[in-house]
C-alpha cells in the first residue's frame, strides 16, 4: 500500500489559519490572531475537544494498492469523498495484461493463498476463452483481495475519527496500516492535527 498527500503544503497553512479564525470568531476574539500564531489556537481547540473547527481543513490523499476488502470498510465512513479506479473500464484489460496485485493478511495460510491463486487463475482463463464477457458481469467474480487505487478527500475532524477507530487492534490489520500511513503522509509540522489519535501514540 502507498499513501501520498495530494494537498499542497501552502494550502495546509491557509486552512490551518482558517480553522484558527473559526475558533476565535465563536468568541468574537479574532483580533487575537494578529498577536499569536494560528497553530496555538488549533492546538487549543483539539485540547478542548472543539473539533468542529477542524472541518475547515480538508485533505486529499492518493491511496494505491489497497485491497477491496479494506476499501469496503473505508467506504462505511460517512464524511469522505472517494474516487476509485473503475472495474467497469479496467478489469478485463488488467486481466489480459496480467497486472493484478493482491493484498492478503500476514496471518493467511499457504493453503488459503493457494485457493486465491487458483480462483484468480480460473477467472483469467475464463476471460481468455470467453473474450466477449462484459466487465459488468466479470466484476462479480472478483475476490476482495484484489487491490485498487483511489483518491480520498475528507476533513480533519473525520480523519481523526477514522484514525481513532481504525488504528486500534480490533480493526482490520490492513486498515490499521492505512490509518498510520494517512497520519504520516501529512507533513510533520501539521501532523499534530491527528497524531494523538493513533492507538499506540497516546
Amino acid at each position: 500500500m502507498k499513501v501520498r498527500l495530494l494537498t499542497d503544503k501552502s494550502a495546509l497553512n491557509d486552512m490551518e489559519c482558517n480553522a484558527a479564525y473559526a475558533m476565535l470568531i465563536c468568541h468574537d476574539n479574532t483580533e487575537k490572531l494578529k498577536r499569536e500564531a494560528h497553530k496555538i489556537f488549533v492546538m487549543k481547540a483539539i485540547e478542548l475537544g472543539h473539533e468542529s473547527i477542524l472541518e475547515h481543513i480538508n485533505l486529499s490523499f492518493e491511496i494505491r494498492d489497497l485491497s477491496r476488502a479494506c476499501l469496503q470498510e473505508l467506504a462505511r465512513h460517512r464524511h469522505i469523498s472517494l474516487s476509485v479506479e473503475s472495474t467497469r473500464h479496467t478489469l478485463k484489460r488488467k486481466i489480459k495484461d496480467g497486472i493484478f496485485d493482491v493484498a492478503l493478511p500476514d496471518c493467511a495460510s499457504k493453503e488459503f493463498e493457494k485457493v486465491i491463486e487458483e480462483c484468480l487463475k480460473a477467472g483469467f482463463d475464463y476471460v481468455v476463452t470467453n473474450p466477449d464477457i462484459s466487465n459488468d458481469v466479470l466484476k462479480y467474480a472478483m475476490p476482495e483481495c484484489l487491490t485498487t487505487n483511489l483518491v480520498m478527500t475528507l476533513n480533519v475532524r473525520e480523519l481523526r475519527h477514522i484514525v481513532k477507530l481504525r488504528s486500534a487492534p480490533a480493526a482490520l490489520d490492513e486498515f490499521q496500516d492505512l490509518a498510520r500511513s494517512l497520519v504520516f503522509a501529512i507533513p510533520k509540522n501539521f501532523r499534530y492535527w491527528v497524531k494523538d489519535c493513533l492507538y499506540n501514540e497516546k
